[in-house]
């Protein structure tokens, strides 16, 4: 008889106890013939051949024939039970000892009985070594049949004959044993036409592969599920990544913590919706790591198209679940809010069986947005849990860049690390990406630490967004020296840059966000005749502000159809929201018109369109920049609504000249004789037209092979005032008519 005073070092150790009693039994019933004498001897197995003396036996009589197998199985049960107590004593000391026992932990998991525990260490013995299959073959008097069988289960495990009948119960197509621990017949495997199928007492149980790999420690997880499921192991939570300080979500989530088991209390179901990165299932983490349980991420997408093939990975990703004690977190990428839940009714029955068998089930639901109950796959008595992760204050940004610097032992100024959390509004996750971005960025060109130029660089990198399918991208190339402007105009410009450089102190820090609870994006409007400089403004603006700017495509917005315009406005403005990009509605009247009266349909859904455009200028946090030639013709609610609303005059002659000189390049070739200020005298128009100038100009030295000149200008001048229909009046350039007589000729 073993005994161990000492607890198991290892699962293996255990499970080699636990198959002596196994081996015993098998001796004990090759002494009796192959027959338990509590059931029926006759249904065992006499050996390999079955002879016709065997069929003609009577059962056995009253007067006790029988009584020396009976002894002998008798002493076979007494025995199996003192191997029972002893390793069970061992066991709990393990248990004390902080040792993970697989078999202890899956019989208390799943509330196994006696029975349904040496079913399983039968089932497994096949898996554990090979002589078994012998033994298995000979019992079972088929040599193909090498697995345990029910009849097999039945003679070998039960203690007493009134067993049986609770053994068939427990072997039953609803019991965990078949629900959970054995493989499932498989749905494509199709019996050939005139196959003989064996009998239900002779049928071979295996267990499934990944219960096998549980109970022998041979894998984390369930390798089936590869691409579908990740798995977080609990963890001591002063070594988990810090949450966010006080933060409101995980108070409501701290009281699942000690959450009694599913037969006192309903199941949680926590719904937790916000933006990737902004740490959903870190949250999810430090829940499950509170209760010592394992977190079973789920990725949606990953899971098969094919219901069947759904069907299949559910029950692994919930067996996996149930055999470790895990939470399951169903993860929804890129969610449409609205949209149907693939496979919902699939996970609704899937959810429930976890419910049924698990220990303590908490079933979690992440998504970049807010689900209704009615569209999730709640199971029975789910008590609903919801909570929104959004991005967190500067403050908070500053501290996450700060521990990042300090894991990395980065050496970054302070005042660099609020800045980019001013600048950035990023979750946690968008921030350690930047910090891995800018250090490789880094180490490719042989430095310890990143610079500012490499956080930005970085920074501007962890935008995810689909606006270039909406929208038309400019690449800024303009800095404040290119733009030419009269003070008034200038200095809006700048102080709207400053207002969104230094919103967060004022929105966050100063209190000022809690008064609006909308309204704190920036909102310019830009209006002056054609060619003064807006485009051009907007790219200074957003070169300042180190955004991409976005011009928007009114050709891929408006719709003639009901509702679709405000459809893609809606989805412009989303895509806007996870780029943090700078929105510019060139022509902006053609959207932001005023509003008319009422008199067919027509008129009723563009003033609809209007209205809906205008709240989402409002509810848009980041940048957004109007643009119109005629301030006359813009509605005066969006006036209203405008953050700046900045006037772009026609250029004197002094600015036209500083418009000039801005398109020079400091390479080009310039004639002695080129009068700059000569030029912008006598040339009446805007900005725009003196940079088609100018180009035109450089060409036509180019193809001279001369610096450029005053007759290069000429030229150039006569060309751009026929496209705007005026007529180069040849007094206007003396005194230079004489000398360039050719070229007005």
């Amino acid at each position: 008889m073993l005994v161990h005073p000492e607890p198991y070092r290892n699962g293996q150790e255990h499970l080699e106890d636990e198959l002596g009693w196994l081996e015993a039994g098998f001796r004990a019933l090759l002494d009796i013939g192959g027959g338990n004498p509590h059931a029926n001897p006759l249904l065992g197995s006499r050996g390999l051949v079955v002879t016709a003396d065997e069929l003609r036996e009577s059962d056995p009589d009253p007067d006790g024939e029988n009584t020396g197998t009976i002894e002998v199985w008798q002493r076979y049960i007494d025995e199996r039970r003192a191997y029972e107590k002893d390793i069970a004593a061992s066991a709990e000391a393990s248990f004390e000892a902080g040792i993970g026992l697989p078999l202890s932990q899956l019989c208390s998991r799943l509330r196994l009985t006696v029975w349904e525990r040496r079913f399983i260490v039968l089932c497994l013995a096949a898996e554990h070594s090979r002589k078994y299959e012998k033994w298995l073959a000979y019992f079972n008097d088929d040599v193909t049949c090498r697995a345990p069988t029910p009849d097999l289960a039945y003679r070998l495990l039960c203690d007493a004959a009134g067993e049986r009948s609770k053994a068939r119960r427990l072997l039953s197509g609803g019991g965990s044993l078949r629900s959970i621990l054995l493989e499932s017949p498989d749905p494509y495997d199709n019996v050939p036409a005139g196959a003989s199928v064996r009998p239900k007492l002779k049928t071979a149980l295996r267990l499934d592969e990944r219960s096998v790999s549980f109970l022998m420690q041979t894998e984390e997880l369930d390798a089936r599920l590869q691409g579908i499921v990740t798995a977080c192991e609990p963890q001591e939570l002063s070594d988990l990544p810090v949450l966010v300080w006080d933060d409101p979500v995980y108070r409501s989530l701290q009281g699942l913590a000690d959450y009694p088991s599913v037969e006192s209390a309903s199941v949680p179901f926590v719904h937790l919706s916000g933006p990737v990165g902004g740490g959903k299932r870190l949250r999810l983490r430090h829940l499950a790591s509170s209760r010592e349980q394992r977190l079973l991420n789920v990725l949606l997408r990953g899971l098969p198209s094919d219901s069947e093939r759904a069907v299949i990975a559910m029950s692994r990703i919930v067996r996996e679940a149930v055999l470790t004690d895990a939470v399951i977190c169903l993860t929804e990428e890129h969610a449409v809010a609205g949209s149907a839940v693939p496979h919902l009714e699939l996970w609704h029955e899937a959810l429930n069986e976890y419910v049924r068998f698990s220990r303590r089930p908490i079933v979690c639901w992440t998504s970049n947005v807010k689900r209704q109950s009615s569209e999730l796959p709640l199971p029975a008595r789910a008590g609903w849990i919801y909570g929104e992760v959004g991005i967190p204050d500067a403050s908070i940004r500053a501290a996450f860049w700060t521990a990042e610097a300090l894991e990395s032992e980065g050496d970054v100024q302070e005042s660099t690390r609020q800045q980019l959390a001013d600048k950035y509004r990023f979750t946690p996750g968008q921030i350690e990406s930047a910090w891995r971005q800018a250090m490789a960025l880094a180490t490719s060109r042989g430095d310890r630490y990143p610079t500012k130029e490499d956080l930005e660089t970085a920074s501007r990198g962890q935008f995810r967004h689909r606006l270039a399918q909406l929208a038309d991208r400019i690449v800024p190339a303009r800095s404040w020296e290119d733009l030419v402007l009269a003070e008034e105009p200038y200095s809006l410009i700048k102080e709207a840059c400053n207002r969104f450089q230094h919103r967060e102190t004022v929105y966050e820090r100063w209190g000022f966000g809690q008064k609006l609870p909308y309204g704190k994006g920036l909102s310019m409007l830009f209006s002056g005749p054609p060619g003064t400089g807006k485009t051009m403004a907007a790219e200074v603006i957003a070169g300042e502000l180190g955004l991409e700017l976005y011009r928007i495509d009114l050709s891929r917005i408006v719709s003639k159809y009901i509702g679709e315009t405000e459809q893609r406005l809606s989805e412009l403005f989303s895509e806007a929201e996870n780029s943090g990009a700078i929105l510019f509605f060139d022509e902006g009247d053609a959207l932001f018109g005023k509003r008319t009266e009422v008199k067919d349909a027509h008129d009723k859904y563009a003033n609809i369109e209007a209205a809906y455009l205008l709240q989402r200028i409002e509810a848009y946090d980041g940048v957004t920049i109007l643009a119109t030639n005629l301030l006359q013709n813009m509605d005066e609610a969006l006036i209203r609504r405008m953050s700046f609303v900045v006037k772009f005059p026609f250029p004197g002659p002094a600015e036209r000249e500083l418009i000039f000189r801005a398109h020079l390049p400091s390479k080009a070739p310039l004639s002695e004789g080129l009068d700059l200020a000569f030029l912008a005298a006598r040339l009446d128009v805007s900005g725009g037209y003196i940079k088609n100038i100018v180009l035109a100009a450089a060409f036509l030295a180019a193809t001279d092979g001369k610096p450029i000149g005053m007759e290069h200008f000429v030229r150039a001048a006569r060309q751009e005032l026929r496209k705007m229909g005026k007529i180069l009046v040849k007094e206007t350039f003396a005194p230079y008519f004489d000398e360039f007589n050719e070229t007005f000729g």
